[in-house]
């Protein structure tokens, strides 16, 4: 059925919720642009023009939808404090992210052989991450070396989440979250800035 009614972003945005919709029933390997098609009320040639091929099209799906959106982390006047804002702000909607890449996109990620990595280069590019903009506030108020620090060290609380998320497929408990910033990454900064500064 070909939409004679809606154009360019009410179209467009039809489409991406249709698609979503059809992801989350059938999953990547049952996602096809016939139902998208069917779901949204138009045709398969308006999906092939603007998405010449299915993940072209899970990608805009994924970023109309939000996932993996950079946000600016919080800014709580502390490096620590700063961390575990953004992770429990990441936790909010972690648990539906992890279901999403562990069930749904399985078969994308056998078929492809793409990571989780470049699908949110695919849509957000390779901008400054959260902690990396955390730590630079860190650097601006004096609790850290200008230098900053290394991005093995920067992404380790966010990796750990992660890790957490995809392993239990569910929100973080807040006591991990702790555990994960005052047990391992405070720690392993302030050796690594009293190193630095020796």
């Amino acid at each position: 059925m070909t939409d004679t009614r809606r154009r360019g972003e009410a179209l467009e945005s039809a489409i991406l919720d249709a698609a979503w919709s059809e992801l989350i029933d059938r999953g990547y390997g049952g996602m096809t642009y016939e139902g998208i098609a069917d779901r949204a009320q138009t045709s398969k040639p308006v999906l092939y023009r603007r998405w010449p091929t299915k993940e072209a099209l899970l990608i805009a799906t994924l970023g109309h939808r939000g996932i993996m959106r950079p946000t600016s982390p919080p800014d709580t006047g502390s490096l620590r404090g700063d961390v575990i804002a953004a992770l429990s702000n990441t936790n909010r909607i972690g648990d539906s992210i992890a279901g999403l890449f562990s069930s749904v996109l399985g078969s994308y990620f056998t078929e492809t052989g793409a990571s989780i990595a470049q699908i949110r280069a695919s849509i957000f590019g390779e901008g400054q991450s959260g902690m990396d903009q955390i730590v630079r506030r860190a650097v601006e108020r004096g609790e850290l070396s200008p230098e900053g620090l290394p991005a093995r060290i920067t992404s380790l609380p966010i990796d750990l989440f992660r890790h957490e998320l995809l392993m239990t497929l569910q929100p973080v408990p807040d006591a991990v979250i702790l555990d994960i910033v005052d047990t391992v990454f405070m720690p392993l900064v302030a050796v690594y800035e009293k190193e630095r500064r020796a």
